[in-house]
């Protein structure tokens, strides 16, 4: 098997394939299965709707980095290094807090979806301090074997409910062998091997790379990057659920529904993918 990274971190173990019954939050997440696919079955059944209360609604792959995914796969962001989206956290209210509350220690949290028939060319996140995990939702002609991940010098099937942990700092490839849409709930999180001074140094990293005030020598624009900071990193507000949103839909944004002007934190970066 073959490690590429671009950011690393010394002395890491390297695992193709985690076991996920060594970590709680997989089984967490197992066990409440049932009641994520159906929010996210409920939610994503009106596309019209969806696109109009939610943020970057199954945006495709943008960078050059990413050109290994086609076009054929595309995410919905609920968390990016650390940060809720609320809009797209009250369109998925129960599986959002279904994942706060397994203790995942998450960086990102997004739907991803990759049409069939079509496949993800081997290639590397280039960071071996996340590995990545899929909650499948949906795998087209579940336990045929059509939808498969290698990693290294393994293959393992996609099954709907069962929860896969990887190192996608190894080469890696995907395929979808079907002709229907593979979906999954996709993470990911800090390696088990940091310590936790290691995860608060490099999410000051990630912080300081979208607030560089945060590094200012500047007391009052530290300061306001600080605040800053605490807020957009914090769980956000359920919105109360109105008549209209009876199919699984929260209340939209304060701005009456209509979609917001912001442009995706993904967009294909090779730090927040991984087939």
């Amino acid at each position: 098997m073959v490690q590429e990274c671009h950011s690393y971190v010394p002395g890491l173990s390297i695992t193709p394939f985690w076991n996920p019954e060594d970590f709680e939050w997989a089984k967490y997440l197992e066990s409440h299965y049932a009641t994520m696919y159906k929010e996210f079955k409920d939610v994503t059944r009106d596309m019209q709707k969806l696109q109009k209360q939610g943020n970057n609604i199954w945006a495709g792959a943008l960078t050059e980095d990413a050109s290994a995914y086609g076009l054929g796969w595309k995410t919905l962001v609920l968390m990016d290094r650390g940060r809720w989206d609320p809009d797209n956290v009250n369109l998925f209210p129960t599986i959002s807090q279904t994942v706060r509350d397994s203790g995942v220690p998450a960086t990102e949290v997004f739907f991803a979806s990759m049409d069939g028939p079509s496949a993800i060319k081997q290639h590397t996140d280039f960071t071996n301090f996340v590995l990545t995990s899929h909650l499948p939702l949906e795998v087209p002609c579940n336990g045929d074997n059509k939808c498969r991940l290698s990693v290294g010098d393994e293959t393992n099937q996609w099954l709907n409910g069962n929860v896969m942990i990887f190192d996608t700092s190894l080469l890696h490839d995907a395929i979808n062998e079907s002709d229907e849409t593979r979906y999954i709930l996709m993470m990911r999180l800090w390696h088990p091997d940091l310590t936790s001074a290691e995860r608060e140094a490099l999410q000051f990293t990630y912080d300081c790379l979208e607030l560089p005030g945060l590094v200012s020598d500047d007391a009052s624009e530290k300061f306001m990057a600080e605040n800053m900071a605490s807020t957009i990193k914090a769980f956000p507000e359920i919105k109360s659920k109105t008549p209209a949103a009876s199919e699984g839909f929260g209340s939209g944004s304060s701005n009456g529904g209509k979609k917001k002007n912001k442009k995706s934190k993904k967009g294909g970066k090779s730090k927040g993918f991984g087939s």
